[in-house]
């Protein structure tokens, strides 16, 4: 079964020690605390995780599958960033700038599209929200039908670039 293996940000559950909340309050004699509380600690995996207490950066894929977090620099499936591959794939290790923007944007969902009266904007192809970022060409993932916003890694991160001078 082959799968797609993203990072994403584990949680502490309620009640570790790295949560700075109150206990749980009663919902029956004070709801609308508990509501306030409830929007902190959201259920995941049927166990209440604290938002305010991330555990670390982890490979989604791989925490499901061991039923516990795999941190996303130990996940089995990230060879490639971790310098293995081919030697035609790390000769493709180099720089290149590409529009960064979040999904709402990238989607064309963003307010700056539309004009007062909620109508598209013709011809207005970027918001001010889209910015520059270099990537790794050997590194990050190309589109793909199936992977529209592919994974992509910072040039800072890879792990073939050549040392920079001083």
């Amino acid at each position: 079964m082959t799968s797609t293996h993203e990072s994403g940000t584990y949680y502490w559950e309620v009640g570790a020690a790295e949560c700075p909340h109150a206990p749980e309050p009663n919902i029956d004699t004070n709801g609308e605390a508990w509501d306030l509380w409830s929007e902190q600690h959201p259920v995941s995996d049927d166990v209440r995780i604290c938002l305010s207490a991330p555990a670390g950066t982890a490979c989604l894929t791989c925490s499901a599958e061991d039923g516990e977090m795999v941190a996303w620099d130990d996940c089995h499936e990230r060879a490639h960033t971790k310098g293995h591959g081919t030697s035609e794939q790390r000769a493709r290790h180099e720089r290149i700038t590409v529009d960064a923007a979040a999904l709402e944007c990238l989607e064309r969902e963003c307010e700056e599209f539309f004009d007062d009266d909620g109508e598209e904007i013709p011809g207005k192809e970027t918001c001010s929200h889209f910015t520059s970022m270099d990537i790794c060409a050997g590194c990050s993932e190309e589109p793909t039908d199936a992977n529209e916003f592919p994974t992509v890694v910072a040039w800072d991160a890879c792990p073939q670039r050549a040392p920079i001078a001083a």
